[in-house]
């Protein structure tokens, strides 16, 4: 049986990740589990985690996670906005600009766009801690 357009339940593969940044604010990102779906988990169960902020010539914020996971679904350029884990260096990466990375990353998804703008403001050196990740099912009432 099929069902009716806008019938259907929200997907389970998305699912809503935030992060407060200390002193500053909270960001923000839509998760897509089919972008990389085994890094998606491993980082699921690697929450609560945090560390210091980094940038990569300001076209990307990173902290060093402890999730350990290859390649998977890898590709070289994002654009403003996306969200992406780096495994030669165990980094999730908040892209700022268009780039193009000389490493391979793992697409993950994308920033709200006032998480873009709040990571924009940030410094190296601030505290970012990735306090959940929860799926977006949308209220049944």
């Amino acid at each position: 049986m099929q069902s009716s357009p806008g019938s259907e339940p929200p997907s389970v593969s998305e699912l809503i990740m935030y992060a407060e940044i200390q002193g500053k604010g909270q960001i923000r990102a839509k998760i897509l589990k089919h972008l990389s779906p085994i890094t998606t988990t491993k980082i699921q169960r690697a929450v609560p985690f945090g560390g210091r902020l980094n940038f990569f010539e300001r076209n990307f914020a990173y902290i060093i996670t402890p999730v350990v996971q290859g390649e998977e679904k890898a590709r070289l350029e994002f654009e403003p906005g996306e969200l992406a884990f780096l495994p030669g260096g165990s980094m999730l990466c908040f892209f700022l600009k268009k780039t193009k990375s000389q490493k391979s990353m793992n697409p993950l998804g994308s920033l709200d766009p006032g998480s873009i703008e709040l990571l924009g403001r940030t410094g190296r050196g601030d505290s970012l801690q990735v306090t959940r990740i929860v799926p977006q099912f949308s209220p049944s009432s």
